[in-house]
């Protein structure tokens, strides 16, 4: 080969040149009226893989390195979840978190229906309300039993339990310790700045367990025992029962079928009203608390004694057992108690028979006999304003006489004659009333 003679054309432009060349025999086979259809498919189509390369470049700029650098986590975030409601007995409070500052924990004045959460106090979670009127009312009034209840961000609704409240001065910081499970309620503001404290009620396993619940004369299994609660029965009279409370009996049995005794002071007895609030069991009368050892095989009968504010005795009472507590979900018995038969009023007990009654036109008098029983176990007193006679029109005719003297006194199971006298001038009906009853007399 000659290397110093004149080269030809490229290899590559001759190759180009053909594909054209034959690109422009094919379009001149194609008939003159397709040519216009054919360019605009043609057209389209090359649109298309344009749009075809421009998001394969974008895709292919997004995506995330194989090992992606984590993003730092924000300084004081809080971890897991955490307190968004809390309710007090029947009212709530939405929680916003709140940190200490420079030793101080500044809890903002009024706030409305907003309590704040301690921001870090998990063992012991600790909330702050701030000194409102009505918030001091509700945090005065709490008594030993109260429900507090925690709503958390996840997971289950944390219950607790109110065992007592103390006065305390900024500077008390013991009851911020979160060594011991609980929660603290802080009413700040005002004084005196009062300190609530709660423990924690058991609460429902990981898988959603509730209590089980039966009926009166239903035996259930809880764990060793088979508890059987055979009726109960209120008390609204006794020398251990104060005004204004009733006593409530729960007659119960347990069969031991498990190995360990059984202690009946490490079991959980408590009743629970409408309301939420828990009781524990007292003496009452010849009754004393559930205690001793239940033997394995042997069966015991008890009665669990509580005393309830009058006004907590109605709807729906649950009385829960649990003889192993932390360890088995409890049982919950749930009955209402029998409404006591409405006293009658004494009047009621009166049985009344009208003997004669005579009209005297010279006298202008009307004289009426008869006799009154008292069918009670009671005395009965008639009121001399429980003795009336009316004319016609309802207007009042005066009593003249009554023998024996008004106010009558009537013992238990026997009967009062007696001898009534008014002024009547022209003879006319009448309508005699002795308490409830009433008798017409023409």
């Amino acid at each position: 080969m000659d290397l110093q003679g004149p080269l030809g054309p490229p290899k590559g432009k001759i190759a180009l040149e053909r594909v054209f060349e034959r690109i422009r025999r094919r379009w001149e086979e194609i008939p003159p009226s397709l040519r216009p259809l054919v360019g605009i498919s043609a057209g389209i189509g090359g649109l298309g893989l344009v749009l075809f390369l421009a998001g394969l470049i974008l895709l292919l700029r997004g995506a995330p390195s194989a090992a992606p650098t984590p993003a730092p986590a924000t300084a004081g975030a809080p971890v897991g979840p955490v307190p968004v409601r809390i309710r007090v007995k029947e009212v709530a409070f939405s929680v916003r978190p709140l940190p200490v500052q420079g030793g101080r924990w500044p809890v903002p004045a009024g706030g409305g229906d907003v309590a704040y959460w301690m921001e870090g106090t998990v063992v012991n979670p600790v909330f702050g309300l701030p000194g409102r009127p009505q918030t001091r009312r509700l945090v005065e009034d709490l008594q030993e039993g109260d429900p507090i209840e925690v709503e958390m961000s996840a997971g289950p609704v944390l219950r607790f339990q109110v065992v007592g409240k103390q006065p305390v001065q900024p500077t008390d910081v013991d009851i911020l310790a979160q060594q011991r499970p609980g929660l603290t309620l802080l009413l700040t503001g005002g004084e005196p700045r009062w300190a609530v404290i709660a423990v924690p009620l058991a609460q429902p396993s990981a898988f959603g367990e509730a209590a089980a619940r039966v009926p009166i004369g239903v035996p259930v299994q809880v764990g060793p025992v088979r508890l059987t609660v055979s009726g109960v029965e209120a008390r609204a009279e006794g020398p251990d029962i104060p005004a204004e409370s009733v006593g409530v009996l729960v007659r119960f049995e347990l069969d031991h079928s498990g190995e360990p005794p059984l202690s009946l002071e490490g079991a959980e007895i408590l009743l629970i009203d409408a309301s939420g609030r828990r009781y524990q069991p007292v003496p009452l009368g010849e009754i004393s608390r559930p205690a001793g050892q239940v033997r394995p095989g042997d069966t015991f009968s008890g009665v669990a004694a509580f005393l309830l504010p009058r006004d907590r005795a109605m709807g729906i009472l649950t009385w829960r057992f649990n003889p192993m507590p932390g360890r088995l979900m409890p049982v919950e018995v749930e009955f209402e108690l029998p409404r006591p038969t409405p006293t009658p009023p004494p009047e009621a007990r009166l049985q009344i028979q009208i003997q004669s009654a005579q009209w005297s036109a010279e006298e202008e008098t009307l004289v009426i006999r008869g006799g009154v029983g008292n069918t009670g176990d009671q005395p009965v007193v008639v009121p001399p304003e429980e003795v009336e006679l009316a004319g016609p029109e309802g207007q009042p005719i005066p009593l003249l006489d009554a023998s024996p003297a008004l106010p009558w006194t009537i013992p238990a199971g026997r009967t009062l004659g007696f001898e009534l006298r008014f002024a009547l001038a022209n003879r006319e009906a009448v309508v005699l009333r002795i308490g409830a009853a009433r008798f017409q007399i023409r």
